[in-house]
């Protein structure tokens, strides 16, 4: 460690080199253990570059001239935050004697300083500043070393005037905005802290005096560990910055993994494809991190089998062994859909039944294998279904069994021939090895059993016996949608998923994701194409197995590999109505923050919306990293935590993109920032830490 910080492990007394280079601005007249009142002057205040609203100030019972030379009274400096201007005690005397002067002024064309005395003009210079206490910073000792420690309070509070107010320098705004650079674990430990400069200091939107005085590039300092396995909020409008925050972490989260040689997952939500693709402007993204390597992927729609980084995102709706996936999948699509057709069909019971769950014996035999053969035609009844509805089907690997009587089969094989492969013709087992062979079986039996019912049944087929499949309730509940008489909306629903679905995918995409996210790969979900409520449906699908698989590592006994999960535009996936009236189990962004921490699992959400986050998320949220909101409404939501309170006029009126207020896990205080711009050096710094090479910006 250098500078501050690091005279505090080397020795000496750090405390006074606090008061180094600073600007002595005035004094404390009147403290309590929350404000302090600073008198000051105009002179005095233009000497120090200015005095934004919510500045750090430092208070100590000094001498003047001699702060750095001689021990500080208590030992001790007081951090305040100016909050706004503050009445002097002859307030109403000073403002009388300012308007005679500006009136004289006015009539004599001349300045305000030219018209009165000397001694008259330094009294009207005179004003006062109303602060926040922060804090106290004071000496300790870590490890036989000198350490500057923090504590949220004053723990006296002194009738007189005895402290005086200083501006600090540079390179004392850079430690108290990085605060702590080291803790005293790491001291202990003699470890060094992975730390990443967010962006500069920035207490105000008009910055003339702060780069006149040199104080426009004073570095502001994060922890990365802060922002793995706990929750994040980048909070702003539209253009405020969040994605460019966001990618900025990230890139910074893999260049520590590189350089601890940890393997931490991290996982991004991308519902713009900004994560997923270059940026046009700038020629740089985060999938370059990953080139001539496996360490990014990336799921879409439609991606690109030549560019060794994009795999396929939807689901293969054929895939056999995917159906619990997809039949969950449509079954959340239907969920408002509560017609007495659309129950039946959600309800139909076409998975595998568990023999676990039946009694022992015959019996149970009995019921197992009954229900196994409806199970069987409902699924006939669904691949054929989503034929129907335009799912192409599969080149190759499809089959999906049935039972049929002999005397059916052969009718049917007389009237569509080559559709179906008997497997075991004494227990009447079949199979139909085609998406399209399936439509064609439903469509079949469809017609014969509308003849039945209507009692129209041509000769050929009187001799027939449809019972069991009429009586067959999953087939029955399909066969009403696929016949599309009652069943438009749930089929036209249905034909809405068609743009997750992909004949060639395989395996499912959450077993995919995981082994990704356990071997430390960037994995971006590129949610670009396709529906708003079925984007949601995959990404809240995804996150509760992602959490289920991480629960039962943790129950195996097995390490957790730390996992982040990075939502964009969070207020579209996030559902306040409906997780306020949830429970934990139900939502599964409310189940990552109250449940994760123990698997090791980190949220960062970006939102313009702060009342679209559940308040069980937003009260476990550790990081907070806020930009511009343009309603008092979000604002008032955000004063609810920490002291944001103090910013949400600041923060609805000043547009600055990037500007950002940040309270991270381990700092003590909020600390406004102008945000780094993530750009493509990062990229080559986390590649080069990674062992890998430089690349070249038009790649």
């Amino acid at each position: 460690m250098s500078g501050i910080a690091g005279a505090a492990v080397a020795g000496g007394n750090p405390l006074t080199e606090l008061l180094a280079g600073a600007t002595r601005l005035g004094g404390i007249y009147h403290l309590n253990y929350d404000r302090a009142t600073v008198i000051t002057d105009d002179f005095v205040k233009i000497s120090a570059g200015g005095v934004p609203r919510t500045g750090f100030l430092l208070a100590a019972a000094t001498v003047p001239t001699q702060e750095t030379e001689l021990p500080l009274d208590d030992a001790e400096v007081i951090l305040l935050r100016v909050r706004d201007t503050a009445q002097l005690p002859n307030e109403s005397e000073m403002v009388a004697t300012r308007l005679a002067a500006m009136r004289d002024a006015d009539v004599r064309e001349m300045k305000p300083d030219k018209v009165v005395d000397n001694l008259t003009n330094g009294q009207i210079e005179l004003s006062a500043f109303d602060c926040d206490v922060l804090g106290t910073f004071y000496s300790d000792t870590v490890a036989r070393q000198p350490f500057i420690q923090w504590g949220a309070d004053i723990d006296n509070v002194y009738a007189g005037a005895r402290y005086f107010v200083y501006v600090p320098s540079a390179e004392v705004l850079s430690f108290i905005a990085s605060y702590p650079q080291i803790t005293e674990q790491e001291i202990e430990e003699n470890k060094a802290p992975d730390l990443i400069e967010l962006g500069v200091v920035r207490f105000a939107s008009t910055r003339r005096r702060a780069i006149d005085a040199k104080m426009d590039k004073v570095p502001a300092r994060v922890r990365v560990t802060d922002f793995i396995s706990r929750k994040t909020a980048v909070l702003g409008m539209t253009r405020a910055g969040k994605s460019n925050t966001n990618k900025a972490i990230c890139t910074a989260v893999f260049e520590h993994a590189a350089r601890s040689g940890k393997k931490i997952g991290q996982l991004i939500f991308d519902p713009q494809g900004e994560y997923a693709n270059v940026n046009d402007q700038d020629k740089t993204g985060l999938r370059l991190l990953g080139v001539g390597t496996d360490l990014v992927k990336i799921y879409k729609m439609r991606p690109d089998p030549k560019s060794g980084q994009e795999f396929p995102l939807a689901v293969n709706f054929y895939d056999t062994n995917e159906l619990p996936t997809v039949w969950g999948l449509i079954q959340d699509d239907l969920a408002d859909q509560n017609a007495g057709y659309a129950n039946a069909f959600k309800t139909a019971k076409i998975l595998e039944p568990n023999r676990a769950d039946y009694p022992a014996g015959k019996p149970g035999d009995g019921e197992f294998f009954g229900d196994r053969e409806s199970a069987w035609r409902g699924r006939l009844a669904f691949y054929g279904l989503l034929s129907k509805a335009g799912f192409p089907g599969p080149n190759k690997g499809f089959s999906t069994p049935f039972k049929m009587g002999r005397q059916v089969r052969e009718a049917l094989e007389t009237d569509v021939p080559g559709v179906v492969r008997v497997v075991n013709p004494q227990q009447g087992v079949c199979a139909v090895d085609s998406a399209a062979g399936a439509r064609q079986i439903m469509n079949w039996l469809s017609r014969r059993i509308k003849e039945v019912t209507t009692d129209a049944v041509p000769a050929q087929y009187r001799s027939l016996d449809f019972s069991s499949w009429r009586d067959c309730d999953p087939f029955k509940a399909i066969l009403d949608v696929f016949d599309a008489e009652v069943g438009t909306i749930v089929l036209n629903r249905i034909r809405l998923l068609v743009d997750y679905h992909d004949a060639n995918s395989r395996g499912d995409l959450a077993d995919r994701v995981w082994l990704d996210l356990v071997a430390g790969k960037l994995v971006i979900i590129d949610l670009s194409i396709g529906s708003e409520k079925v984007t949601k449906m995959l990404s809240e699908r995804l996150v509760f197995r992602l959490i289920d698989k991480a629960n039962q590592r943790f129950r195996e006994n097995k390490l957790n590999v730390p996992i982040q999960i990075i939502v964009e535009e969070a207020h579209n996936l996030f559902d306040r109505d409906k997780s306020g009236k949830s429970s934990v189990q139900d939502d599964p962004w409310v189940r990552l923050a109250k449940e994760a921490a123990k698997y090791e699992m980190g949220l960062v959400y970006a939102t313009q919306e702060v009342t679209s986050v559940d308040k069980r998320i937003l009260s476990n949220t550790s990081n907070w990293i806020v930009a511009h909101l343009n309603s008092d409404n979000e604002t008032r939501e955000l004063s609810h935590y920490y002291d944001f309170a103090v910013f949400a006029q600041s923060l609805r009126k000043v547009e600055d993109k990037g500007y950002a207020r940040v309270k991270t896990f381990s700092g003590k205080y909020i600390i406004p920032v102008q945000i780094a711009k993530f750009d493509h050096a990062m990229i080559n710094r986390a590649r080069v830490t990674a062992g890998l090479p430089p690349i070249d910006i038009e790649a």
